[in-house]
């Protein structure tokens, strides 16, 4: 199937918003954001899936201040997260209810160049 039928949008489409999104990053000097809502993963991956109804399991976004997104989900949605133009995915069994993915936040989050430091 065609990602554009899968996804809605050309991956070309999400490039751009990304792009856009860094732009305002520069200039609100931040290094990076944090998306945790479906609303905001979609848009920025087209990703979509009913685990998202299962409140219990965090899904995080990262966009840095340059280059493309990573997704840091639990390992259920790798599969799904890895037919978007998303390539970048970190994942954790979850649940683990010590540790959902936080860590594997951070310490992506502290592997990026810090300019600003600011999320």
């Amino acid at each position: 199937m065609n990602d554009y039928l899968m996804r809605g949008f050309e991956v070309a489409e999400f490039e751009l918003r990304t792009m856009k999104a860094q732009q305002i990053m520069r200039e609100l000097k931040l290094d990076a954001m944090l998306l945790t809502t479906e609303p905001n993963v979609r848009y920025f991956t087209g990703f979509h899936t009913q685990f998202w109804h299962s409140p219990t399991r965090p899904w995080f976004l990262i966009i840095p201040a340059e280059g493309k997104p990573t997704a840091i989900i639990p390992e259920i949605g790798a599969s799904g997260m890895a037919s978007t133009w998303i390539d970048n995915i970190i994942t954790w069994p979850s649940p683990r209810p010590e540790d959902d993915g936080i860590s594997l936040v951070a310490s992506f989050l502290n592997s990026l160049p810090c300019r600003f430091g600011r999320v």
